[in-house]
């Protein structure tokens, strides 16, 4: 165990087999609480929901966030296997792992992501979707295909590519471009510094550039969700408030979008007290609407 002031601080690291490859866990709240799988984004990793997680499991809710695809020692993979169903795999994997056959899920960024397609993907293993930052892949996709100014900030990002040399450039100069990258996105300084040492080795940077190579041709073939949705819009790169507003025509079944007009990019460390409301309250909905059915 490792833990923080008190019981709902508290949280426990361990392994997870899915698919073939061990990820690292964390987990956070009571055993019995309601399931939550919590994803990261780029570049983060589990403890990135450090600040949401205890709040959540004060409202009675077991969070397990995981070291994604890439971010685990033992789940970095050759990089043609960084791909959308891949990435779905692993989140429905680990639920399967964890023996959770119904979760709400949570995701950020490139988790988000995830989230939005597994739910498309698995609606009857999904018992609600909060997404943070990234719209529906679909909305994301059309707005890179209409809006040329949406085009240019994602490419921005796409300069990412391939991994190895773009892991190298940012490394180079004692990590001059990733610092950069971090701190005009608004991270942190103390964060941008955890950040760096933890990706410091080439290739540990390489597999998180790696999620990059997942196409917009690929996210644009994402189906609407039909599980209750909620999608928290807030300022920051390579998204522009135009794209975001696409996503509810992606959305099928019950769905809310809530702009933040602090907080930033970095939500989960930014704004926790408010996101973790906002997450609570969603699923404390969507269980109350599944009890009433």
């Amino acid at each position: 165990m490792t833990g923080g002031r008190g019981a709902t601080d508290a949280s426990s690291e361990f392994a997870v087999d899915a698919g073939g490859l061990r990820f690292h866990a964390v987990s956070w709240g009571p055993a019995d609480g309601v399931p939550l799988l919590a994803l990261h984004g780029f570049p983060q990793h589990a403890r990135s929901w450090d600040r949401v997680a205890p709040l959540l499991a004060e409202q009675g809710i077991r969070t397990v966030a995981f070291d994604q695809r890439g971010y685990s020692p033992e789940a970095r993979v050759p990089l043609d296997q960084y791909t959308l169903d891949a990435v779905v795999a692993d989140a429905v994997g680990v639920a399967d792992a964890l023996g959770w056959d119904r979760v709400h899920l949570a995701g950020f960024g490139q988790g988000a992501l995830q989230s939005w397609s597994t739910a498309a993907a698995h609606p009857d293993r999904i018992a609600s979707l909060t997404a943070l930052r990234f719209p529906h892949p679909a909305a994301f996709a059309e707005g890179v295909r209409t809006d040329p100014a949406q085009r240019r900030a994602w490419d921005e990002l796409e300069s990412m590519s391939p991994p190895r040399p773009a892991a190298e450039q940012l490394l180079r100069d004692d990590a001059a471009g990733l610092r950069a990258f971090l701190a005009a996105s608004g991270m942190r300084p103390e964060l941008v510094r955890e950040t760096v040492a933890r990706l410091r080795d080439p290739e540990v940077l390489e597999a998180a550039v790696a999620w990059h190579l997942i196409p917009v041709e690929a996210m644009a073939e994402v189906p609407p969700v039909a599980v209750p949705a909620l999608y928290v819009f807030s300022q920051g790169p390579a998204l522009l408030p135009a794209t975001a507003a696409l996503c509810a025509r992606f959305a099928r079944g019950p769905f809310r979008m809530v702009e933040l007009d602090e907080g930033g990019h970095w939500l989960l460390d930014t704004a926790a007290v408010r996101i973790s409301a906002l997450i609570g309250e969603h699923i404390r909905a969507a269980e109350a609407e599944a009890a009433r059915a």
